[in-house]
């Protein structure tokens, strides 16, 4: 039988597929539904978000994804309630103007189970090599 704390991890590291695999048709659903009212993020280019402008972020990317992928997730779950999780996405496709693009982001999530429903508090993401 899982333990609440395995049962955690898998719910976290498909939460988190599912947002990166919303990235490439621009499906704002995903965030709308797992990140937090309260939410505060550091995007990779320095700005700090709520969830308004996370939201708005989504809905105005023109890039086209031919592939966006999380690699090296690892959650820490801790008293069954906070969890953080990093990994690294992988995004690759096309700007608006043609430019091909391949893009690692190294990132980390903050979780709070609010009432059963894992929710997104903050992010910070980061351009790497």
């Amino acid at each position: 039988m899982p333990t609440k704390k395995s049962s955690a991890e898998a719910t976290l590291k498909e939460i988190e597929d599912k947002w990166e695999a919303s990235v490439m048709t621009h499906d704002v659903s995903v965030a709308e539904a797992y990140v937090a009212n309260d939410f505060r993020g550091v995007s990779s280019k320095g700005k700090v978000m709520s969830k308004s402008n996370l939201l708005g972020e989504i809905k105005k990317d023109t890039d086209v994804y031919t592939s966006t992928k999380n690699s090296k997730l690892d959650v820490r779950v801790f008293d069954g309630k906070f969890a953080v999780v990093t990994g690294i996405a992988t995004e690759v496709g096309k700007t608006k103007d043609g430019k091909a693009f391949k893009r690692n982001f190294r990132w980390t999530d903050a979780w709070v189970d609010r009432n059963g429903k894992w929710q997104c508090v903050a992010s910070q993401a980061m351009l790497v090599p």
